[in-house]
C-alpha cells in the first residue's frame, strides 16, 4: 500500500486496525461503574499540591508519586470525573500495543510483534486496568520500554539507547515498586550472557554504570521505600494482603489469560496458552511426504516433520526470567517476609507470557491452523470482555452516596468508615452534612469505648446515616444497632448496594 508516495506495509496497517480496536475496548462504558476506593484515593492524592503530594504518599501510601503528579496535571485540564480520572490509564494502555509490536518485532519477527499486540489488544486483564485511576497500565507501557531499550543496548550501546533506558526505568521505579523485579530480570538475564558469552564483558562496564545511574535517580525515593519496608512488616501497608498459597501464581496466569477464575473461557485460554508457549520451543519442517485427504491413511505414513528447538531460545529464555521474576520474587518474599504478592502488581508479567504465545503461534506452519488459533483467541477473549462489561466489578459507591444525597437533610450526620472517606466524599455533594468516621471497632476487650465513643459521635442527632462495607463483621453489626436501639433510634432505612449497605437511624419522637 502507497500513501504520499510512500509504501506501508500489510504489518503497519493491521497495527492501526489493532491500536483502533484496543482504543475501543479501552474506553467502552469507561463511566458506567462506581470509583472503587483506590481509585478514589488517586483522585483525593491527585488533587494536593505537589509539595503535599509526595509526604502524603510516603506516609500512606506503598507506591511511589509519578502516577499521582501525572494525575495531578490531568484534572486540572480535564476535571474530576470518573471518564476523566480515568482517561489517562486508556491513553497509557493504548500505547502498550504499539510498543508490544516493536518489542515482539526486535525479539523475533513483525509477525509475532503484531500478534502479541492482538492478545494484548484484547487482553481482559489489560483492559480492566486501563480503565481504571490507579498506574497500572502505564506500569506495562514502561516495563516494555524499559525493556526495549535494554534489548538494544544488547545489540548496540548508543548514548541515545542508554539515556532511553535510564529514562523509561527510573520513570517505570517510580511507577511502580514492582519495576523492581523487571530490572532484576533484565540483570540476571545480562549475567547470564556474560557467563555464557566471554566477548560481551565489555558491555559490563557500561551496564553498571546505567544501573548506578538509576540508583542515583532513584535515591530521593529509596529512604522511603526503606522505611515503608517497615511498614510493610509491622502490617502497615499490607495487612489486606494474605499469605499467599502456590494457588495465587496459579489464579494470575489465569488472570493473564483471561479473566474469571471460574469461567471455563478462562481456562480453555489458559490451556491454549500453555500450549502454544510449549510450541514456542520448537520449530517444525516437513521433511518429506504430502497430504493426499482421498488416502489419508496412506499420506500419513509418508508423512514426516522434522523438530528441533528453536534458535531464538535466547529471547524465549529472557521472557521467562520476566515473567518468573516479576512472580516468584515477590512470592517468596511473601512466603518468607511479609506477604505482598497481589496480582495486579505483577500485571507487566502478562505481556511477557503474550510475547512467548505469539511466538508459538508463528512456529504453526499450517497458515489456515495459524489463523484458526488466531481466531479461537480473538473469540475467546471477546467474549471474556463481554461478561467484563456486563458484569459490576466495583462497589457501587456512587448509588449508595447518591441515594444519601438525595434523601439527606441539613444537620443530619453521616457516619462513615475511615478508609472509605475519599470514596464519600467524591460522590457527596450535599452541603450541610455532619461527616465523621465511624468507629475502629474492635471485637475484643476495646469494644465498651467502641460503644462509647459511637454514643458520643450520634448524641444530638436526630438522623443519623451509616455507610458500611457489606461483609462487615456480623458482631460489630449486631453491636452497632444494639446501640443506636438503646440510645432510642428507630430503623427506618436500610439498603444493600454491591459493596456497601445503607442506614439510616432516626431518634423516636
Amino acid at each position: 500500500m502507497q500513501v504520499a508516495g510512500r509504501t506501508i506495509s500489510k504489518y503497519s496497517v493491521a497495527l492501526l486496525g489493532i491500536v483502533l480496536i484496543g482504543v475501543f475496548l479501552r474506553v467502552y462504558d469507561l463511566g458506567v461503574q462506581s470509583l472503587w476506593f483506590d481509585e478514589a484515593f488517586s483522585v483525593w492524592i491527585s488533587k494536593m499540591s505537589l509539595s503535599q503530594i509526595v509526604p502524603t504518599v510516603a506516609g500512606v501510601d506503598v507506591h511511589p508519586p509519578l502516577y499521582y503528579f501525572i494525575l495531578h496535571y490531568w484534572i486540572a485540564l480535564f476535571g474530576t470525573s470518573e471518564v476523566a480520572v480515568r482517561l489517562p490509564s486508556v491513553l497509557f494502555g493504548v500505547l502498550a500495543i504499539p510498543v508490544i509490536y516493536v518489542l515482539g518485532r526486535r525479539l523475533f519477527t513483525e509477525e509475532v510483534g503484531l500478534l502479541a499486540a492482538l492478545i494484548l489488544a484484547f487482553s481482559t486483564f489489560n483492559v480492566q486496568y486501563s480503565q481504571e485511576a490507579r498506574m497500572y497500565s502505564l506500569m506495562v507501557l514502561l516495563a516494555l520500554l524499559s525493556i526495549y531499550f535494554f534489548i538494544r543496548f544488547l545489540h548496540r550501546n548508543t548514548v541515545a539507547i542508554s539515556v532511553g533506558y535510564v529514562l523509561c526505568t527510573t520513570l517505570l521505579l517510580y511507577t511502580h515498586l514492582y519495576g523492581i523485579f523487571v530490572v532484576i530480570a533484565q540483570n540476571v538475564y545480562l549475567l547470564t550472557l556474560l557467563f555464557l558469552s566471554r566477548d560481551r564483558a565489555f558491555r559490563l562496564r557500561h551496564w553498571v554504570v546505567l544501573q548506578a545511574l538509576l540508583v542515583v535517580f532513584f535515591a530521593p525515593w529509596i529512604s522511603v521505600v526503606i522505611s515503608q519496608i517497615s511498614g510493610v512488616r509491622n502490617g502497615y501497608f499490607t495487612s489486606w494482603i494474605s499469605t499467599p498459597t502456590i494457588n495465587a501464581l496459579i489464579e494470575t496466569l489465569y488472570t493473564y489469560s483471561g479473566w474469571s477464575l471460574e469461567s471455563a473461557i478462562t481456562t480453555n485460554l489458559l490451556r491454549l496458552f500453555f500450549a502454544l508457549s510449549v510450541l514456542s520451543l520448537f520449530t517444525f519442517r516437513k521433511v518429506r511426504g504430502s497430504i493426499d485427504w482421498k488416502a489419508p491413511v496412506k499420506a500419513l505414513k509418508s508423512y514426516a516433520w522434522e523438530v528441533s528447538f528453536t534458535k531464538d531460545y535466547n529471547a524465549l529464555y529472557f521472557l521467562a526470567v520476566w515473567l518468573l521474576a516479576i512472580n516468584v520474587i515477590p512470592f517468596v518474599i511473601s512466603l518468607f517476609l511479609s506477604p505482598i504478592y497481589v496480582t495486579r502488581y505483577t500485571i507487566a508479567g502478562s505481556v511477557a507470557l503474550f510475547l512467548i504465545v505469539a511466538k508459538g503461534i508463528t512456529n504453526i506452519n499450517y497458515r489456515y491452523a495459524k489463523l484458526a488459533v488466531v481466531l479461537v483467541i480473538v473469540a475467546l477473549s471477546a467474549a471474556n470482555l463481554q461478561t467484563y462489561y456486563t458484569t459490576i466489578t466495583k462497589p457501587q459507591a456512587r448509588e449508595a452516596v447518591g441515594f444519601i444525597n438525595e434523601n439527606a437533610k441539613d444537620g443530619d450526620l453521616v457516619l462513615v468508615t475511615g478508609y472509605l472517606d475519599p470514596v464519600f466524599n467524591y460522590y457527596s455533594f450535599v452541603a450541610g452534612l455532619n461527616v465523621t468516621k465511624f468507629p475502629s471497632w474492635s471485637t475484643g476487650q476495646g469494644i465498651a469505648s467502641n460503644i462509647k465513643e459511637l454514643q458520643s459521635d450520634i448524641n444530638g442527632h436526630n438522623r443519623v446515616w451509616w455507610m458500611a462495607e457489606s461483609g462487615i463483621d456480623p458482631q460489630v453489626l449486631n453491636q452497632t444497632i444494639q446501640t443506636f436501639n438503646n440510645a432510642s433510634y428507630n430503623t427506618t432505612y436500610n439498603k444493600s448496594y454491591i459493596g456497601y449497605d445503607v442506614y439510616l437511624f432516626e431518634k423516636q419522637a
